[in-house]
């Protein structure tokens, strides 16, 4: 058994249910004899656990790389790979984003299986923490994910198709779905094997083994999941108050079904829900439905293996994924500390031909590397109590509308840098067409072992334009989005 099995198992494990299994007139008596049998359990199982997991991070034959002559400052010895943590962006003012999917005159939904995945499945288990994608613009607000365990029933559209997989869905729209008997679920998939998300509650690092899908949009509240109860449609699903945007639309064409544009009906059972599926897809494919395959990242070429041995997670860094279908290709980007680099390393997926990025960042580089991530926590605090003054803006009678805080690094000529961003975004009292946007950098340089506020002007210069704000300040400007 691997200590993950462990783990899960003794994480399912409910305490009502251990006590319940004994005798009632022998808990009280053995109850000082049971803690201590629990107690010495667990120590025996985190040895386990540090002996399976920390020891053999540490060993040399673990590093792509050689192993320096100590612990780099993306790893620490005494905690495992999954503890690493780091965080590339904080939020002191703004507004969560906006759980409506558009405007009040938006399309209504449609079930658009269009060369997706699509599965019957049902839920096997709800993942209590919430989960951030490391891919996160320094203008947005990243969205909180909840992770749902399904297992699959039947694969309606689509190849390869594992067993169990995880689905990814925004927070604000998560719904305990394992009331209901099973689920289609339209989906797209997010990451290959291995793929690697930032746990927010826990403020770690998490390597996730099966593959995790998730809505095309990040709005399933829009159609793409039809629950069964009974073998017959259930609407309560989309009834929901987390999904009621969705369900406007659906409702009208619920009750009329003569104009209805959905593939299923109330009292649908799922052998005319699939009907309506398959004749969409043959109205729209015919012949030629591009049926999408899991991706996998079994390569035949030796450079391609190689690459995927080296993005292992933890140990060069974390390397998110990404996926852009259209183009056959999977896109490896290094984080560290949570910080997003330039160093990328693309695969095509077709021909297996890879791609560096002229830029890499090596052991010595690990060694000498501030973490800038530990200075954003920071700032961030000393803004939580104190909001800064904008450099280039006046904020009387203005309304903060979003300042945030966002983390780099960036490698010029073998000088290794790390900038932290701070961006403001104000509106008009009296107008709030009319917004302003500003913003500030600090240059930390790793050579020299100092940190400075730099121009943008003089950042751009030392470092490029990467995640800087090209644009004028002022008046009416084109916003970048909070």
């Amino acid at each position: 058994m691997t200590n993950k099995n462990i783990y899960i198992s003794l994480g399912g494990l409910d305490p009502e249910l251990v006590m319940k299994a004994a005798p009632a007139e022998k808990v009280q008596k053995k109850k000082r004899n049971t803690w201590v049998k629990w107690a010495s359990m667990a120590a025996c199982i985190a040895l386990i656990i540090s002996a399976v997991i920390v020891v053999p991070m540490l060993r040399e034959d673990d590093f792509v790389v050689d192993p320096p002559s100590h612990t780099p400052i993306i790893f620490d010895a005494n905690v495992s790979p999954e503890q690493l943590n780091g965080s590339s962006l904080e939020f002191i003012v703004g507004s969560s984003l906006s759980i409506s999917g558009g405007a009040a005159d938006s399309e209504p939904p449609k079930f658009e299986f269009a060369g997706g995945l699509m599965v019957k499945a049902r839920v096997v288990k709800n993942y209590p923490d919430l989960y951030y994608k490391l891919d996160v613009s320094s203008e947005r607000r990243p969205t909180e994910y909840r992770l749902i365990q399904m297992e699959t029933v039947d694969v309606i559209c689509g190849k390869n198709i594992p067993k169990y997989f995880l689905y990814l869905i925004p927070s604000h729209l998560y719904v305990d779905m394992s009331i209901y008997d099973f689920l289609f679920i339209s989906m797209s998939q997010l990451g290959t094997k291995n793929y690697v998300l930032r746990n927010g509650t826990q403020n770690q690092m998490e390597c996730f083994e099966i593959p995790i899908f998730a809505d095309y949009q990040d709005h399933p509240d829009l159609g793409n999941i039809i629950a069964f109860s009974d073998g017959v449609f259930d609407e309560s699903l989309w009834q929901n108050k987390s999904w009621i945007y969705g369900y406007q639309f659906a409702r009208y064409y619920l009750d009329n079904p003569k104009y209805s544009d959905l593939v299923v009906k109330r009292g649908a059972s799922e052998r005319k829900v699939l009907s309506a599926i398959n004749k969409r897809l043959d109205d729209w494919y015919g012949d030629k439905h591009p049926e999408r395959s899991l991706i996998t990242l079994d390569f035949s070429t030796e450079e391609a293996k190689e690459v995927v041995k080296y993005v292992s997670p933890f140990k060069n860094g974390v390397f998110s994924q990404q996926l852009y279908y259209n183009q056959n290709l999977i896109i490896f980007t290094r984080y560290i500390n949570g910080c997003q680099t330039e160093e990328t390393i693309k695969i095509d997926l077709l021909t297996e031909e890879v791609t560096y990025s002229e830029v890499s960042y090596t052991k010595e580089d690990m060694e000498q590397i501030e973490n800038i991530s530990v200075q954003l926590s920071k700032k961030a605090k000393e803004y939580a109590e104190e909001l800064p003054i904008p450099p280039h803006t006046d904020p009387e009678g203005k309304t903060l509308m979003c300042l945030n805080l966002y983390a780099w690094y960036v490698k010029v000529d073998g000088k290794l840098y790390g900038v932290i961003k701070t961006a403001w975004r104000y509106e008009e009292k009296a107008d709030y067409n009319i917004e302003y946007y500003d913003d500030a950098y600090v240059l930390y340089d790793m050579s020299a072992g100092t940190a400075a506020d730099i121009s943008r002007d003089d950042l751009v210069n030392i470092v490029g334009e990467r995640n800087v704000y090209m644009g004028e300040y002022g008046i009416g400007i084109e916003m970048p989005m909070c």
